[in-house]
């Protein structure tokens, strides 16, 4: 640590050695730079630090408040999910973004925003201290396979928030080394000049040699790195979002062909969502911050957990006779709080076409199924007759004002698992982990999905449409292979923009995919974003289920389901394919402005 010398007058240069070492007092609570980044212990240091910041406020695995940005804004802006809650306010900073309503100074999209640029920070911190990318184009003080290794991990996971910064607010900075205090980043001229960026950034890393490569399913510590098969995937995903097929079938091509990844059974579909299926063979990415020693939690599980995400995502228990017990534990003063709900329309299309394949149940539960097919927690008869459960008073909604936002249908995606549920697991269901591993009922343990090898499949197979015919071939049988897993018993013969599109919804309901698929197909002139948010009326038809066995008296239970208005704006066309860029940020730096139709606002 370096010392500070105090300024002494002349006539005390005389004065005794000991006193004068007595003014040399190193300064309290600095790191001088000139001691650190010198060893592969630091950049081990500021690795952990870049995994760890991923739960870390703001950003994409952690919780803030009661939401997390990337999840709730992204999802919540489809038009296959309802905001849903207790009433038409209900989490009203970021269920604005379901009915359009939100703006610069909201809350939730400002943390969105500040999520990327911190995690930027803590990438840039590896790569510029152990690189020559940085301001003055410094040689690193150590050089080493390890720190090299560093660098190209921090490289991809750079890459991967820029690209979905990029996707969020269009045209945002490239921040690729270390700011000086007095420096503001400079706004792109362009999405496509980030996305460019994006991908020679995971093509450098991908040609480094240094990344890892998963080992296939056995390899479950990978999953949570940054790999050679993450970043061939953020390279295809920008690719397709440049409208650049070509590239895109290039890096998935070469994802697929790499072997590492598969996916599960069609019977174990409902493990990649709970933490039954972490580390499995199918993810790509899914930040882990317990089972890797080297990249511990300090937040005690809380932020890991998702904490208060898990009750906004849960059914509303307190409207109920009793808690169905896959969610026992849901607090008794209020229980879940019927967030993100399945829009109606999109799953009565979706049973359609999958009817009871296992796909459909891991998604979302029928009528039927809710009622009498899920054990409950304050029944006696759930090993009983079908007649003594249509009678049960202690299944069902008992609530006369009914659930808000919610109709005959009841998404199991984002449950958490209390229990493992005999309908998706059959009579394995004891043998699996649950997701909650602490007495506090909405304590998550489950991973942050973030990448799928389902997704890479489905973006190969719309990357092929417009490929030779072996580029055909290749991308109908990545298609047929996620249709043939689903259990839906239907594959296409032929490869279409048609079949991927409505497959990939099925596939991704509520991945944060279907929201920026819209836009990009959109701008490709494949879908009418006036038709799908506006003429749709899906906002003007907002539902309200009850249970007729208690509101009226019926001899069994049976849901209805009334309809109102949402609090809405209309989705405006040149403008909501994007958020606008906050409007702290833009105080901070100068050099950020808005695109579109938020230009002009």
């Amino acid at each position: 640590m370096k010392k500070i010398i105090l300024p002494i007058a002349l006539g005390l240069a005389l004065l005794a050695t000991s006193c004068q070492n007595k003014l040399e007092i190193p300064q309290k609570g600095v790191v001088s730079a000139d001691d650190f980044y010198k060893t592969e212990a630091d950049a081990q240091a500021l690795l952990t630090n870049m995994y760890q910041a991923l739960f870390s406020s703001h950003n994409i695995a952690s919780t803030e408040g009661i939401y997390n940005a990337q999840l709730m804004l992204i999802n919540y802006s489809a038009d296959d999910v309802l905001a849903a809650g207790g009433d038409p306010e209900d989490h009203g900073d970021f269920r604005v973004f379901d009915e359009f309503r939100y703006d610069h100074a909201n809350g939730p999209l400002k943390n969105l925003y500040s999520g990327y640029a911190n995690g930027i920070f803590t990438t840039n911190l590896v790569i510029s201290n152990f690189s020559t990318e940085n301001a003055e184009g410094k040689e690193p003080k150590i050089d080493t396979q390890f720190t090299r290794a560093c660098v190209e991990e921090a490289r991809v996971l750079r890459a991967y928030f820029h690209m979905m910064e990029a996707l969020c607010f269009n045209t945002t900075c490239i921040v690729s080394r270390l700011l000086d205090p007095t420096e503001f980043p400079e706004q792109a001229a362009s999405q496509k000049e980030v996305l460019d960026w994006v991908i020679s950034e995971c093509d450098k890393a991908i040609n480094s040699g240094l990344l890892l490569v998963d080992g296939g399913k056995a390899d479950k510590d990978a999953t949570a790195r940054m790999t050679k098969g993450f970043a061939q995937f953020i390279a295809g995903k920008a690719a397709m979002f440049n409208h650049d097929h070509a590239t895109a079938r290039k890096y998935l091509g070469d994802l697929i062909k790499q072997g590492s990844y598969s996916l599960v059974p069609t019977s174990e579909y409902w493990t990649l969502f709970h933490a039954a299926g972490d580390g499995n063979e199918e993810v790509i990415f899914a930040p882990n911050m317990i089972e890797d020693p080297n990249f511990t939690n300090s937040g005690g599980g809380r932020n890991r957990g998702g904490w208060m995400i898990n009750n906004v995502l849960c059914w509303r228990t307190d409207k109920m006779a009793s808690a169905p017990s896959v969610v026992a534990k849901a607090p008794a003063n209020g229980g879940g709080w019927n967030g993100g709900a399945i829009q109606e329309t999109f799953a009565k299309k979706f049973l359609a076409h999958d009817g009871d394949s296992p796909r459909r149940k891991a998604t979302f539960l029928t009528e039927e199924e809710f009622l009498y097919e899920m054990d409950w927690s304050g029944s006696a008869v759930n090993n009983g007759t079908r007649a003594e459960k249509e009678k049960d008073v202690n299944r069902g909604i008992k609530d006369p004002t009914g659930i808000y936002s919610h109709g005959p249908y009841f998404e199991l995606k984002n449950i958490i698992f209390n229990n493992i549920p005999k309908l998706l697991a059959g009579d394995k269901a004891d043998s699996y982990p649950v997701d909650n591993l602490s007495n506090y009922g909405f304590q998550n343990q489950k991973n942050k999905l973030i990448a799928r090898y389902a997704e890479a499949l489905l973006l190969y197979a719309e990357a092929c449409i417009d490929g030779d015919a072996s580029d055909k071939a290749a991308g109908l049988a990545a298609l047929n292979e996620v249709q043939t897993r689903s259990g839906s018993g239907k594959t296409s013969s032929e490869l279409t923009w048609e079949a991927v599109s409505e497959e990939k919804q099925y596939e991704l309901w509520f991945e944060g995919a279907r929201f920026h698929d819209l836009v990009r197909w959109a701008a490709e002139n494949r879908v009418n974003l006036d038709d799908v948010f506006n003429k749709s009326k899906i906002h003007d038809n907002i539902p309200t289920v009850t249970d007729d066995f208690f509101t009226k008296d019926a001899p069994a239970h049976k849901l209805s389901v009334s309809y109102t208005e949402a609090h809405f704006n209309p989705f405006v066309v040149g403008k909501h394919e994007y958020f606008p860029i906050p409007r702290d940020m833009k105080i901070s730096n100068p050099n950020l402005h808005d695109v579109l139709g938020w230009a002009a606002e």
